[in-house]
C-alpha cells in the first residue's frame, strides 16, 4: 500500500488557497460597496469558494486557450507569481462585476416599476425608506426636540444598533410643527439611538 507523501497535503492546501483567494477578494470588494449583515465564518468561506472556483477556472481556461500556458497555471506546487497576479486581478474584476450587477438591479427596479422585484434586499427598513427619499421628515428626538427637514445623507452598518444621519434644510418646530427657528448650516446631525420616531410627509 502506497504511503501518502507529506507533499500531498501541502498541494491540496495550495489548491484550496488558489480557488478561495480570488473569490475572497471579489466577495470583500462587493461587501465594501454594499453593506450587509455579517456572515458566519462558514458563510464567508463558502461564498469565497463558490466565486473562487468560477474565477480560478476561468483564469486557467484562459491560460490554456489564449495564453498558451504563459501563466503556468497547471504547474504543480506553489503557484508562480504570474498565476497569483492573474488570480488577484480576476478577484478584483469579479468584485467589480458583482457591484455592477447589483447596480444594474437597482437601476432596472427604479426605472421599470413592473420589475421592482429584481432590486436587491437591503436587509434593513432604514435603507428601504431612505433609498431613494425625497420626502420631508419630522424627527422626534428623545430630549423632546422636534426637527423638520429631509434626510440628505445617512450611514448604514447592518450589524450596528444605531446609525447616524444628516437632516438638511432643517427647522426646529414645536408639537404643532410651527417653526421655532431654522438651521442655517448644513443641517442637523442625528443618530437613530436618540430618535423616538420619524414621520415622513
Amino acid at each position: 500500500m502506497a504511503v501518502p507523501s507529506v507533499a500531498e497535503p501541502a498541494e491540496h492546501l495550495v489548491d484550496f488557497l488558489v480557488y478561495v483567494m480570488p473569490g475572497f477578494i471579489a466577495h470583500q470588494l462587493f461587501r465594501a460597496k454594499y453593506a450587509a449583515k455579517k456572515l458566519s465564518e462558514f458563510g464567508q468561506v463558502a461564498w469565497s469558494l463558490i466565486y473562487g472556483v468560477i474565477l480560478a477556472t476561468l483564469v486557467r481556461g484562459a491560460d490554456g486557450r489564449f495564453l498558451h500556458g504563459w501563466l503556468r497555471s497547471d504547474t504543480a506546487g506553489f503557484p508562480g507569481s504570474r498565476f497569483v497576479m492573474a488570480l488577484v486581478l480576476a478577484g478584483l474584476f469579479g468584485g467589480v462585476l458583482l457591484i455592477g450587477l447589483n447596480y444594474a438591479r437597482f437601476f432596472v427596479a427604479a426605472h421599470w416599476p413592473r420589475l421592482e422585484g429584481v432590486a436587491p434586499d437591503p436587509q434593513s427598513i432604514w435603507v428601504k425608506v431612505n433609498r431613494p427619499n425625497n420626502d420631508y421628515a419630522v424627527v422626534y428626538v428623545d430630549d423632546g426636540s422636534i426637527y423638520f427637514g429631509w434626510i440628505k445623507d445617512y450611514a448604514f452598518d447592518p450589524d450596528a444598533t444605531s446609525n447616524d444621519f444628516l437632516l438638511a434644510d432643517a427647522k426646529r418646530v414645536d408639537e404643532q410643527l410651527t417653526e421655532e427657528y431654522s438651521v442655517s448650516g448644513q443641517g442637523v446631525y442625528l443618530n437613530t439611538r436618540n430618535v423616538k420616531r420619524i414621520e415622513f410627509l
